[in-house]
């Protein structure tokens, strides 16, 4: 690798880690200093933080799209057009998004009671979407984008690499009571997918929305609605999302790699 396309890869890699840092260490102050008075206002500030962090990254982007650093100027990752066939790569995460509503069919209540708290938490993984994906996907993937992308090899290690910094940064949720043997592994996977979604699309904006909705619907559907957990159906729904997490997305994030060019509708794929 010609020693300034490795500075062009890490550089952004290395500004992605130092905003994650930040954003956990403001994270971690907030909690565990007890800043806000109650758990609405915390989530509230968690979505400034996140716009304002997200913004950042895509400020850097902006910064190394005018040195000519980019494969694409900022506002063109959110307007590219995307490959028809990756709609087709995506079918799995859609029926991972839209299954938490199956359970609904075993439904015995809705309730509103705290529909605020709710509101606000769906705004809030839309700005985890947008934070999340500028930093961990769109900056952290910009010099592999446009230099680590040519060959099979080069577009497994982005993926596999972009994942694991994905998972990874999740194992600081440790000190939020999360179980860092699930949350990482899972991440890392899924992280993988989304990278290999936006490697063939370069549409930011279709990663984000789809990050909001992978995890939202099923908030949505717990928010507002009791149902039967044990019934089959809602055990179904369950193995059905473990399945698609853990094996399906890592093995179509593979495919994605290897047909890229396919995929993508280049020429020197046909």
């Amino acid at each position: 690798m010609k020693t300034n396309n490795k500075k062009a890869i890490t550089k952004p890699i290395i500004q992605a880690s130092i905003i994650m840092v930040i954003f956990y260490a403001i994270e971690a102050a907030m909690y565990f200093l007890d800043v806000f008075p109650s758990y609405d206002m915390l989530l509230c500030a968690d979505i400034v933080i996140k716009i304002i962090l997200g913004t950042v990254s895509l400020i850097l982007l902006n910064n190394h799209a005018k040195r000519g650093e980019s494969k694409y100027p900022v506002k063109k990752l959110f307007t590219n057009k995307i490959p028809p066939l990756t709609w087709l790569v995506l079918i799995p995460l859609i029926i991972y998004i839209i299954a938490p509503f199956f359970k609904l069919f075993t439904a015995f209540v809705f309730s509103t009671s705290v529909l605020t708290t709710l509101i606000i938490v769906i705004v809030q993984q839309f700005a985890t979407g947008f934070y999340e994906e500028a930093n961990h996907r769109a900056l952290f993937m910009n010099g592999l984008i446009k230099h680590n992308t040519s060959t099979v090899k080069q577009r497994l290690f982005t993926v596999f690499i972009t994942g694991a910094f994905f998972g990874l940064t999740h194992l600081p949720n440790i000190m939020f009571g999360e179980n860092p043997l699930i949350q990482v592994p899972s991440t890392l996977l899924w992280g993988m997918f989304v990278a290999a979604i936006y490697m063939l699309s370069d549409n930011l904006l279709l990663v984000m929305i789809l990050h909001a909705l992978s995890d939202s619907t099923f908030r949505l559907v717990k928010g507002l609605f009791g149902y039967v957990k044990d019934a089959p159906i809602c055990q179904a729904v369950d193995f059905s999302q473990n399945v698609i997490q853990y094996a399906i997305l890592p093995i179509m994030a593979i495919l994605i790699c290897i047909f890229y060019d396919k995929l993508k509708g280049n020429s020197k794929a046909k």
